[in-house]
């Protein structure tokens, strides 16, 4: 826009006024923003000439109708290039920022790389989980020449060749191909259900907070798969003990014991039933990918703590799949995973309201975590100490290839017939020999191996023990009558995210109430900013007359007149300036023009 010259003002009669002369009719060559002055200790001497301005912002804040005169209320983005000629700031036409947004701002410009790349994972994982599967299957199709190396994607690998063994499976490195392809299917399993199954049932039961409805869907995903490998588990294992039918006259405690015992007979198992190996990687994947769900998503509060297990029980999975103890690796799964039942019930619970039906299900969570998770697991370990090497399973080398003619069955099977009483001294080896040393005819176990294993399980004791410390907190909340709430893993920033969600609906809403497929109640409606913009004649203005003595009264310190020539803003407005939005006021450039035309006159 050309800057338009002003003309030559004439010069006015002296009569008491101020005089105009050229040099103060020149505008400025960049218009600058209007500042109000710095308040002084007269400023409050000088109140009474505001008290209609503050009387009328009372009124329009307890919402009495309509205010006329100086304060027109006005909807946001309705002006014009004319507002913006009269207004001293025209930046203060601009949406007023949240509080949180120049944080947020600020967040977003230091994000690194990895950040957003995690965050794009995270928004798409369904698609790239999708997109892997169908490339994996475009491939088979398309290059007849790698689907035996993509088979192993899809379906067990090392089926036995033994007659009448043909459901029996070995172990290898292609075992890995499959843990993979199965934690890519779990994570887009799982984020399908979140997105298009999960979440919006827990908008059609009436949950309406974001944050608290993913943790809905995330729980609710939760209970359904334990609900499902937890009755696998348990049905793999009742069909893989042993008949105790020779222990049935003998007291509870041999029976327990030979049950205990039966964990560890039949070292080392060479073949795998396929409904077990299925399950066991099936396992494994859901906790790497649980490792990923954990990297990929918010950290919560205990988070290191989470980690750590994650790692740990992988670490566990991995080594008792590598030598062959996938038996004692079930039972574990069993006494642990009974409590993952109840624990997801139980939040859900709560965040559908029924608190009582909540502390219910948290009292049978803490009952069956103490039994299973600190009864059951910890005699699993005392059995380490006690049975192996002593009563079963003794150190030594086994062979690995050496077969034998079932009795009861007349079939050959494979079994690992113990070829002498020194055991080694390496450990890493022997464990993971079915993936790093494929051609091994023996395996060794010596008290190396032992005290790993024995030294994980108890390591994995140890986080559950700090998990039940803080279950304890939540104990001593119920029975002073606060109810049940988790104080594990709630999101770290949870509280604001709730606040900033609430602070945009209407006080009338309900956590009952149905809600729109965006979160939404239908009956309620976001609550409208209100612009408000104080227009003022350049004709008027209050001259300030500082007070020397500063003891002056208020009529002393302040003379009202009026001026052709000049303008300035006497409101005292104190706290009630972020309510105004923004104080309209002519600007340098207008004011110059004003006195020109006043002169031409």
């Amino acid at each position: 826009m050309a800057t338009r010259t002003p003309r030559p003002s004439k010069a006015r009669p002296s009569n008491g006024q101020h005089s105009v002369g050229p040099t103060a009719l020149s505008p400025p060559q960049v218009r600058q923003p209007f500042t109000p002055p710095p308040r002084s200790r007269d400023d409050d001497d000088n109140a009474d000439g505001n008290e209609e301005v503050v009387a009328k912002l009372q009124q329009l804040q307890a919402g009495k109708g309509s205010i006329s005169g100086g304060l027109n209320p006005k909807p946001h983005g309705s002006f014009n290039i004319e507002d913006m000629a009269v207004c001293a700031s025209p930046g203060e036409f601009a949406r007023a920022k949240r509080k949180s947004d120049g944080s947020r701002l600020q967040a977003l410009e230091t994000q690194s790389l990895a950040t957003m790349l995690r965050k794009g994972i995270v928004k798409h994982q369904l698609g790239l989980s999708l997109n892997l599967i169908i490339l994996l299957g475009m491939s088979w199709c398309l290059f007849p020449s790698l689907r035996q190396t993509l088979e192993a994607f899809f379906t067990l690998s090392y089926q036995s060749n033994l007659p009448g063994q043909e459901a029996m499976y070995g172990e290898g490195l292609r075992d890995l191909y499959f843990v993979a392809a199965f934690t890519v299917l779990l994570i887009g399993v799982r984020a399908f259900m979140l997105d298009y199954v999960l979440t919006p049932l827990a908008g059609l039961w009436g949950i309406r907070n974001p944050r608290t409805r993913d943790r809905f869907a995330e729980q609710s995903f939760l209970l359904l798969y334990y609900i499902i490998f937890w009755n696998w588990g348990l049905y793999l294992f009742i069909s893989d003990t042993p008949s105790l039918s020779a222990s049935a006259t003998a007291p509870t405690s041999s029976a327990f014991s030979n049950l205990l015992i039966s964990l560890w007979t039949g070292f080392p198992r060479l073949l795998v039933h396929s409904s077990m190996k299925l399950y066991y990687l099936s396992q494994l994947a859901f906790w790497i990918k649980e490792i990923l769900v954990v990297h990929l998503e918010e950290k919560r509060k205990d988070h290191y703590q989470m980690l750590t297990h994650h790692l740990v029980t992988v670490a566990l999975m991995a080594t008792s799949y590598g030598y062959r103890q996938w038996r004692v690796g079930n039972a574990v799964l069993v006494a642990m995973d009974i409590v993952e039942i109840i624990f997801p019930t139980a939040k859900i619970l709560k965040y559908l309201g029924l608190q009582a039906a909540c502390d219910f299900a948290f009292g049978m969570f803490v009952f069956l975590w103490l039994i299973a998770r600190h009864g059951c697991y910890l005699t699993i370990c005392w059995s380490i100490y006690a049975h192996v090497n002593e009563v079963v399973m003794p150190y030594g080398t086994y062979s690995l290839n050496e077969t034998v003619i079932d009795h009861s069955s007349g079939t050959p099977i494979v079994s690992g017939a113990r070829l002498g009483p020194d055991g080694g001294e390496d450990a890493w080896r022997h464990i993971f020999q079915p993936f790093v040393d494929t051609g091994a005819e023996t395996v060794s176990f010596n008290a190396k191996i032992r005290w790993s294993f024995l030294g994980l399980l108890l390591g994995l004791q140890c986080i559950t023990l700090l998990w039940f410390f803080m279950i304890c907190r939540v104990v001593l909340k119920v029975l002073r009558g606060e109810g049940a709430d988790d104080t594990r893993s709630d999101d770290e920033g949870e509280d604001e995210e709730e606040e900033n969600s609430s602070s945009t609906l209407t006080p009338d809403s309900s956590p009952g109430q149905p809600i729109t497929p965006t979160g939404v109640p239908y009956t309620m409606q976001p609550e409208k900013q209100r612009f408000i913009e104080i227009e003022a004649d350049s004709t008027e203005y209050v001259r300030r007359t500082p007070s020397r003595s500063g003891t002056s009264p208020s009529g002393n310190a302040a003379s009202r007149s009026r001026k052709g020539n000049a303008f300035a803003s006497g409101l005292n407005l104190g706290e009630h300036k972020d309510i105004l939005n923004r104080i309209g006021c002519l600007s340098e450039e207008q004011l110059a023009r004003e006195r020109e035309k006043k002169g031409e006159r």
